[in-house]
């Protein structure tokens, strides 16, 4: 029925087909291998991209905390500053009450107890106002220029 001639060409036929279809097979293969690493290629530089982004990142943010740290130092020496000035203000608001009492009246016990100053304080602090008020006459003070001139004026 068949000849050896027609088998040995359809053999060969079909070696020839499966060849083809191999190379064919291995140029899809190497396309599909340099697509590979083409694409790893990309994604390397995406990655140093990256990598050199999260470096400058990590820097500000290094940079952004020393600053924060810098700016807490500051805060916690200005939260001392303000409560001295609280405390200093405290004693104001002391003598600022301890001259309303006097204007009102008070005496010095009740200047010591109630302000919690020391007699001599209190004492110091009734004489002033009643200075300023006028109830005690103020002495004058001799190194004061205006008294010099008239002195040599009448001499």
């Amino acid at each position: 029925m068949f000849n050896a001639p027609v088998i040995a060409g359809a053999v060969a036929f079909l070696l020839l087909v499966f060849l083809l279809s191999v190379l064919r097979l291995k140029q899809t293969q190497r396309r599909a291998a340099e697509l590979v690493r083409q694409q790893h290629r990309n994604l390397d530089r995406e990655l140093q991209k990256a990598n050199k982004q999260l470096l400058e990142v990590r820097s500000v943010v290094i940079g952004l905390g020393q600053k924060v740290s810098e700016q807490e130092d500051i805060i916690q020496h200005l939260v001392g500053r303000i409560k001295d000035l609280e405390q200093a203000d405290g004693d104001g608001r002391l003598y600022s009450r301890a001259t309303k009492m006097v204007q009102l009246g008070a005496d010095l016990n009740e200047l010591i107890e109630e302000c919690e100053l020391p007699k001599a304080e209190a004492e110091l602090m009734m004489s002033l106002q009643n200075k300023l008020a006028g109830r005690e006459k103020i002495p004058p003070l001799e190194g004061m220029p205006e008294q010099r001139s008239k002195h040599r004026r009448t001499r």
